[in-house]
């Protein structure tokens, strides 16, 4: 079974302050006597459940069409962060460094974006400490239930820099609700825009047989 944790995108849809909103419209259509509809699509590529590439924070970082796909796809654990102000080692307190290497996709749920017709203001970050910790243990990607890995008024990118120090990917503005923690296989491949800083993606979790 597949379980869809990306966010939709549609106009209006929430986005990142000051970003490009999403727009669709049909420049063709069928019922104006065209031979088939044809769309368009415009927005920020960090609208809705996408993946940062470094070098949306480093010029010299990586392109998204750059990045090894397999990040993207394989093992993952779901890791309960409700309730927390702050994501911390100790959430993974009973999980050994096997399994982690073993899974080495990690996706907080904080459900900390209830409404997703709102963009929230405020969401638990990462201790500072939290990247280096899981790339020593064999994790390559942290995907999280909100806009990004940084507060929303942080103008340096301290932890997305952290990550990038880590060689950590990220997946951002996933819906993780209703999730249950445990062990899935996670799909969420961008898109192979060139020379682009972030893409999109569907994101979905597949449950063990």
């Amino acid at each position: 079974m597949l379980i869809d944790i990306s966010r939709p995108l549609f106009p209006g849809s929430p986005h990142w302050p000051g970003d490009r909103p999403t727009a669709f419209r049909l420049n063709a259509r069928i019922a104006e006597g065209a031979s088939c509809n044809v769309g368009e699509l415009s927005l920020s590529v960090h609208n809705g459940s996408h993946a940062d590439a470094p070098f949306h924070y480093d010029d010299r970082g990586a392109t998204i069409d750059a990045l090894d796909p397999e990040v993207f796809v394989g093992p993952a654990r779901v890791i309960d962060a409700r309730g927390r102000t702050a994501l911390t080692a100790d959430l993974f307190a009973g999980v050994t460094d096997h399994e982690l290497a073993a899974a080495p996709r990690i996706l907080f749920r904080t459900d900390t974006w209830g409404d997703p017709a709102f963009f929230p203001t405020a969401w638990p970050l990462m201790e500072p400490d939290l990247p280096a910790w899981l790339a020593k243990r064999g994790v390559r990607l942290v995907g999280l239930d909100v806009p990004s890995v940084d507060e929303l008024t942080c103008k340096d990118m301290t932890r997305h820099r952290l990550m990038l120090a880590a060689g950590l990917l990220i997946l951002e503005s996933l819906d993780l609700r209703g999730v249950e923690p445990g062990t899935y296989e996670l799909i969420a491949l961008p898109l192979r825009l060139h020379g682009a800083d972030g893409s999109p993606v569907r994101a979905v979790l597949r449950t063990p047989p």
